[in-house]
């Protein structure tokens, strides 16, 4: 599910069935801020085996999760474009300092199934290329994480109860919806959840459930609310330097391998969930699958200015691409 325009020139120029000749071997680098067990590192190690499979093991990937690099996801636009990381798995919302079509995917109840966000996916694939293009990087394809929801001491029964709640937030709209809400919002990284949390700084964590038992959030927050209003994405980027001085056969490779991880994390989004609900009982996690009518209502009231700002600054792009979306999500 690959939409980037190099794929698609790559891919209608050259055959990947045809064997690719073994030739000196490219070691490449991939970072990933984000823990070796999370559903983005299946998707990471699933396109780093297809890779090898593709070019015969000319071209070698080896993996580097949980920040073992030294970098976090908003390090990774500049250290890829320089060349320092030569691949990296980014979770979207830390790039929309960079540009705000970034923003969109963790817009709160804009895209909040598989199919929509698919579609939402589609739509910005363009743009997307556009903006890792003019900084020496390529697009490859991009991979959800399960849907939001919040991690908190006590059940969240009600609008009030987020009153001055300092909650981790990921993004830039997410710290706009909760900020409206009557929250207190800070975007943290990933990196520093855990930190925060043994520091009494944090009264809960906006995160998937499948993030939370990666680093044992039920230790420090016992209940799960499953908002869902936001399915997140992360998204692959390629240094365009590296990816030119591969032989064709090899980008071709590169290529093929980015539209089959795509096609299988995706595929997989569902069965995840399922099994991450399943890790949760085990872990005597209280979980809350039909959140408070009254607390919904308020978020997604609460997440309307942050799509105006998005708007704003988006400028004439904004209305073509939330109309295009709307087209695709039909």
């Amino acid at each position: 599910m690959i939409h980037s325009t190099s794929a698609r020139f790559f891919a209608t120029s050259f055959a990947v069935a045809l064997a690719v000749p073994v030739t000196a071997d490219v070691k490449l680098n991939l970072a990933n801020e984000y823990q070796a067990t999370t559903f983005a590192a299946v998707a990471d190690n699933f396109f780093i085996d297809r890779v090898a499979d593709l070019t015969d093991g000319s071209v070698q990937i080896d993996y580097y999760p949980g920040g073992s690099l030294g970098f976090k996801s908003i390090d990774h636009f500049d250290s890829v474009g320089d060349g320092a990381i030569e691949i990296a798995n980014t979770f979207i919302g830390q790039l929309s300092g960079i540009s705000p079509v970034f923003s969109l995917p963790s817009m709160p109840f804009l895209a909040t199934s598989k199919d929509k966000a698919l579609a939402l996916e589609a739509t910005l694939s363009p743009y997307y290329d556009a903006v890792f293009g003019d900084a020496n990087q390529m697009y490859l394809f991009s991979m959800p994480w399960p849907p939001s929801g919040i991690w908190t001491h006590e059940t969240l029964d009600s609008p009030a109860a987020l009153e001055g709640m300092r909650v981790r937030v990921a993004d830039v709209t997410s710290m706009q919806t909760f900020r409206e809400a009557g929250a207190n919002p800070l975007q943290i990284s990933w990196a520093d959840v855990v930190p925060q949390l043994s520091a009494n700084a944090l009264d809960a964590v906006i995160s998937s459930a499948e993030g939370g038992t990666n680093i044992m959030l039920g230790e420090f927050l016992p209940h799960y609310t499953a908002v869902d209003y936001v399915i997140p994405v992360n998204v692959m980027h390629m240094n365009l330097d590296t990816f030119e001085s591969l032989s064709e056969a090899e980008q071709a490779a590169i290529i093929q391998a980015a539209e089959d991880t795509s096609d299988f994390i995706w595929a997989e989004l569902e069965q995840r969930l399922s099994d991450t609900y399943d890790d949760l009982a085990d872990l005597n996690i209280n979980v809350h699958l039909n959140p408070n009518a009254e607390l919904m209502a308020t978020l997604e009231a609460a997440s309307a200015g942050a799509l105006e700002e998005w708007m704003s600054r988006m400028g004439s792009d904004g209305a073509a691409i939330l109309d295009a979306y709307a087209t695709a999500a039909q």
